[in-house]
């Protein structure tokens, strides 16, 4: 860890003239003013305070740029330079006296920073997780119909204007828990893991396809919603919301208008490559972040979004191998090592204990026994042994003398 104490940072210039570099545009470098701009608003953000001349700083730039490449647009990811003179002030007032000091600001500056206390651990995946997990949003889920039902008609909980999320997705989209944290004040915020759109349909909407959502708005002491019509987008949410804050537009417009840009909606290019660069960084960070094994966004382009699915993997997120499958390849592998003796003197004792286990060969006919070549003791040995129990001996056929039997009649 670099040691950046306070007396270096306010009395000595800076003696290298370098500058923070990123491997993306994702990540944004701020001043002191504009840190003041970044936190003021009650929205959460990933702050890194950080030195040009700092190796380890150095070295995690590139996974800070692959953790604000998955948490973009909804959670943005700043640096301050700890070393431009401007600069020095706030690094000690936010308490970076060893560098790099990762902090995530929840919301804003209402609430204290918190800080990434795991040195160890400095990934892009662990950096995108725990922005993830730490966002303190107050989301209520609904698992049934019923329990949304009684929401919606419960006259306490109608008090305040609700928001309800409708969703294919397993987990709580990130975009949700970031407006949620963010208007959590002006509004109650609720989702609902809508697997097959069962509910929507229960609930007087379509099904809808895999990757559609509602955001159903229910006002004060109202039962009936209003759908909003906007794509599941940070800042097209946000307008909305304010909307319903301000009260001084007309909500139908603004749904009108949003359901419009909705339809006429075509991400640009650079949009377009950055979507295609987060769906490959979202698989190297379900890896673990090993991008240098395997060329995720090659993978992209070649086998679409279902990479592990297109693999035969696609329960094993982390590419193990099925243990059927891994077993009987270890069974080959370990008859390939055995060498030729061993494998004759294993063939022989097979053959032999499947000797021992077949079925003892029928008995002798006694009324006429074909001639062998074993010694007469042998053969009262042999038939003595064959003798059977008295339990076999009332299924056992009876031997026939062919001279004594009745003969039939000639027609």
């Amino acid at each position: 860890m670099f040691a950046l104490t306070i007396a270096l940072s306010l009395a000595l210039p800076a003696l290298v003239s370098a500058e923070l570099t990123f491997a993306n545009s994702q990540v944004k470098t701020l001043d002191a003013r504009g840190f003041r701009r970044a936190v003021e608003p009650n929205a959460t953000s990933l702050i890194a305070f950080m030195s040009p001349v700092c190796p380890t700083c150095e070295r995690i730039s590139f996974e800070l740029s692959k953790a604000a490449l998955g948490l973009y647009p909804h959670i943005p990811v700043y640096a301050v330079d700890c070393e431009e003179g401007p600069n020095r002030q706030l690094c000690v007032e936010q308490g970076a006296f060893e560098l790099p000091t990762v902090k995530l600001f929840q919301r804003g500056s209402s609430m204290p920073p918190k800080l990434y206390d795991l040195p160890q651990e400095m990934s892009g995946s662990a950096f995108f997780y725990w922005a993830e997990r730490n966002v303190p949003h107050e989301n209520r889920k609904f698992y049934h119909i019923d329990d949304i039902k009684s929401w919606i008609a419960d006259p306490e909980e109608g008090r305040r204007p609700r928001v309800l999320l409708l969703t294919r997705a397993k987990t709580v989209p990130l975009v949700w828990q970031v407006v949620a944290n963010k208007y959590r004040d002006d509004f109650k915020f609720a989702s609902h893991r809508d697997r097959k759109g069962r509910s929507s349909v229960a609930m007087g909407f379509e099904a809808g396809g895999d990757k559609d959502s509602k955001i159903l708005y229910y006002p004060p002491g109202s039962t009936m919603p209003i759908r909003f019509q906007g794509i599941l987008k940070t800042d097209q949410i946000s307008r909305f919301l304010d909307s319903i804050i301000d009260g001084t537009v007309d909500l139908t417009t603004v749904n009108a208008e949003a359901a419009a840009a909705a339809e006429e909606y075509e991400p640009s290019e650079e949009e377009e490559e950055i979507v295609r660069q987060q769906e490959a960084q979202r698989i190297a960070l379900a890896h673990g972040g090993f991008e240098d094994l395997i060329d995720f966004e090659e993978a992209i382009k070649q086998y679409g979004p279902n990479f592990h699915g297109a693999h035969g993997a696609g329960a094993h997120m982390l590419g193990d191998m099925p243990k059927k499958k891994k077993a009987a390849e270890s069974a080959e592998a370990k008859e390939k090592k055995e060498d030729p003796i061993h494998r004759i003197l294993k063939a022989q004792a097979e053959r032999e204990a499947r000797l021992r286990t077949e079925k003892p060969s029928p008995m002798p006919n006694t009324a006429n026994p074909e001639p062998t070549e074993t010694s007469s003791v042998d053969a009262a040995t042999e038939f003595v042994g064959a003798t059977p129990t008295p339990a076999s001996v009332k299924s056992a056929p009876l031997p026939v003398d062919i001279e004594s039997a009745p003969k039939h009649e000639e027609l």
